[in-house]
């Protein structure tokens, strides 16, 4: 598909995409949402596209005099070297600025430096190993995990009340008839709550995100969309089913506990029952025709193009809930990504026998390094900690 190779620039010069940002339907929400699921890595390039459409298609009356006369300038003065550029007109209903991001694409990024630099970008550029709140105008936000208050978008109307680290729902209570999405992400080092407006309570593990709806229609599936890992309460209601999508096994739902595991960059999602009963299905196939039906207690595994089921112990699974880690015979490699995401660290291991050897070891507010330093003693192994980067080698000793 030719937007797999797109840049910020081709993104904000393309009509589908504009449409998207500035006046969608549910066919060109899905076509976009299901994009992004399957190329999460152009996922920053779209948002910082998006966020350059919706300033670029602000009003001239909402822009400060002095930062659009600039800007204007900026664009008038530089189009006469650029008279080899392809200038393509059409008949757009959006406004002179979206009209100059088609023709001069390439000069639109360089002058809005003129109007960022006049502006306070807390409110619509996450900063590292912050939580963001992308809100359903394009606005994303950064929160707090201590702020107290509401959360409003860009015309200032209420979104949601932020309660520390809990996003709560269930008080707003001007339901749209419309489904409006909100995406919440966590990155690395961090986890965050939010309460839906049916009142179902989530919990979302380090690098992960989750997409749904500001309000659940009355008549309509209650659809989430996760890439990482949550744990889910679910407010029981048999008209509506609820349902966490991810990119290879959908679990749905009428009520019930569950934990989802689906990190895209890590190729391993499963779904642990805690209690009620769900039924787990490929993303790809008719819930009706190919789901498996687990019990509490189970696990249900995608891989290799299948579904397996297996009992578990519960607790492993859910450990990360009260900040724990808990392993029991896992293979290093995947303990390795468990400590990235809950550290917000890189680790390289050059040690590659390593990573299949298995450990089994329960930690509740050590170190990384104590950490580190007890798997090292079950299995010998070196590492160097340098800032937020650790590199794993083999033990010295042993290669004498």
């Amino acid at each position: 598909m030719r937007y797999n190779n797109y840049t910020e620039e081709n993104f904000i010069a393309d009509e589908y995409f504009q449409k998207w940002v500035l006046g969608s339907d549910e066919m060109c929400d899905n076509f976009w949402s299901n994009w992004l699921e399957d190329y999460p890595h152009k996922l920053e390039t779209v948002k910082k596209a998006r966020t350059l459409v919706l300033l670029l298609n602000t009003e001239e009356s909402k822009l400060p005099e002095k930062d659009f006369d600039a800007m204007w300038r900026n664009i008038v003065e530089r189009r006469a070297n650029e008279s080899n550029l392809a200038i393509n007109q059409r008949n757009s209903k959006k406004g002179i600025i979206l009209k100059v991001a088609a023709v001069f694409v390439g000069i639109m990024v360089t002058t809005l430096a003129v109007y960022y630099a006049n502006t306070n970008l807390a409110s619509t550029t996450a900063a590292p190993a912050q939580i963001t709140l992308e809100l359903e105008d394009g606005t994303l936000k950064i929160l707090d995990e201590e702020a107290f208050g509401a959360v409003t978008n860009a015309n200032g109307n209420l979104v949601v009340q932020q309660q520390q680290n809990l996003l709560n729902y269930a008080e707003n209570d001007a339901p749209n008839q419309k489904l409006v999405y909100n995406q919440l992400t966590v990155p690395y080092g961090k986890k965050f709550q939010l309460q839906l407006s049916d009142g179902s309570h989530v919990f979302l593990n380090s690098g992960s995100k989750l997409r749904y709806p500001v309000n659940f229609i009355e008549g309509m599936p209650r659809n989430v969309y996760l890439d990482g890992e949550a744990y889910f309460s679910v407010e029981k209601d048999t008209e509506r089913p609820f349902t966490v999508v991810t990119h290879d096994m959908d679990t749905r739902v009428l009520g019930t506990e569950f934990n989802v595991s689906s990190y895209m960059n890590e190729n391993n999602t499963s779904t642990v029952l805690v209690e009620g009963s769900v039924v787990v299905f490929k993303s790809d196939e008719n819930e009706m025709t190919e789901s498996v039906k687990i019990k509490p207690g189970e696990r249900a595994v995608f891989e290799n193009d299948e579904i397996g089921v297996s009992t578990v112990s519960i607790d492993k699974y859910i450990a990360w809930k009260e900040d724990k880690l808990l392993f029991e015979d896992d293979q290093f490699y995947l303990i390795l990504n468990e400590l990235e995401r809950n550290f917000n660290v890189t680790i390289e291991n050059k040690y590659v026998a390593l990573g299949d050897k298995r450990f089994t070891g329960s930690f509740n507010g050590e170190t990384l390094e104590q950490i580190l330093k007890i798997c090292s003693e079950h299995t010998p192994f070196d590492y160097a900690i340098n800032a937020d980067e650790i590199t794993i080698t083999k033990n010295q000793e042993s290669l004498n």
